[in-house]
């Protein structure tokens, strides 16, 4: 094998060792409730930008129906590693309401989805709105 096969098997090989180590990519640092929805602020805690995320925003003491999360999602994104951001969604309906956060999947700049499991989960916040006074 040449000298520029071995090389790019070597890559090949420490990128998907690189995924493979699967810690979650993103820490959720904190969470507050508003009157009109939600902040949630996160770190990227990979080593690639990540391009794409997705939470579970699901009602606390909510039976597990779609018609009870919130779509909390960012598209189109660029979150660089080591920094920490906030984003922002609305309440369903505009009533706020207890929330359960958690990452349900994210894409990296290299485009590879990494989702949490069982033997490698991420930490949930939980959101209570703020009282009125």
């Amino acid at each position: 094998m040449s000298k520029g096969g071995q090389l790019a098997v070597a890559v090949a090989f420490f990128v998907s060792l690189a995924h493979a180590i699967g810690t979650c990519p993103v820490t959720l640092v904190s969470g507050t409730g508003d009157v009109d929805g939600i902040s949630i602020t996160f770190r990227n805690a990979g080593k690639l930008p990540i391009r794409r995320l997705e939470f579970n925003c699901t009602l606390v003491r909510a039976q597990a129906h779609k018609s009870q999360s919130i779509p909390c999602r960012e598209e189109n994104a660029l979150f660089f590693p080591g920094t920490e951001y906030t984003v922002k969604y609305p309440y369903r309906e505009g009533t706020p309401r207890p929330i359960l956060v958690s990452l349900k999947s994210a894409t990296s700049a290299d485009g590879y989805v990494w989702k949490p499991s069982k033997r490698l989960p991420c930490r949930s916040l939980k959101i209570h709105p703020r009282k009125t006074k």
